[in-house]
């Protein structure tokens, strides 16, 4: 006999008042009641569920308690949630010779499946463009000012919220910049 059928019969023993506890002889053999005496069936009654909570005791170098597993009010939001690509984006470019990180953003506006804007590759640097978006596919092209560069920028955007995609120039040699971009929740200043 385990804890669970142990804890069962208990239950039923509970359940029945204690007037059977008299009459019942070890626990997993019926017993027999005495004449005259009213019978009940058993009332089956889920076991008692394990804490999920550990003990407590002393966690960690200083003996912090362990996190609730509760939300608090001081959890992270859930994410915007956007139904077009309007609006602006951080870029996050990734060379894979520099190992280094370049941040810029892009300004989109959508009208149909035609996107354009401007890319504001730093605060000096601002370029037009021109694109095309089919609902998850994009591919946006701009020139820089000289007219010398043509850069395009495809991929995929998830959601209307993320983008992947690769950076590339006409450059036959030019394997492409990975890319990734987050849209940005238009945010006021509370100054």
């Amino acid at each position: 006999m385990n804890l669970r059928q142990i804890a069962l019969a208990a239950l039923a023993v509970l359940a029945l008042g204690g007037t059977a506890v008299a009459q019942a002889g070890p626990l997993g053999q019926s017993a027999t009641p005495a004449p005259g005496t009213p019978t009940a069936a058993p009332v089956a009654s889920p076991a008692p569920a394990a804490s999920a909570t550990p003990a407590p005791g002393r966690r960690g170098r200083r003996g912090a308690p362990a996190p609730s597993p509760e939300p608090s009010a001081s959890e992270t939001p859930e994410p915007p949630q956007f139904s077009t690509m309007d609006g602006v984006w951080e870029v996050q470019l990734q060379p894979l010779m520099t190992g280094k990180t370049i941040y810029s953003h892009l300004a989109i506006t959508q009208k149909g499946d035609q996107i354009s804007g401007t890319w504001m590759r730093t605060d000096k640097d601002k370029v037009p463009f021109t694109g095309t978006f089919d609902g998850r596919l994009f591919k946006i092209t701009t020139t820089d000012p000289t007219g010398k560069i043509t850069w395009t920028l495809a991929g995929y955007a998830e959601n209307f919220s993320d983008m992947v995609g690769l950076l590339t120039t006409p450059d036959p040699k030019d394997k492409g910049t990975p890319f990734t971009a987050s849209h940005r929740k238009k945010e006021r200043l509370g100054l």
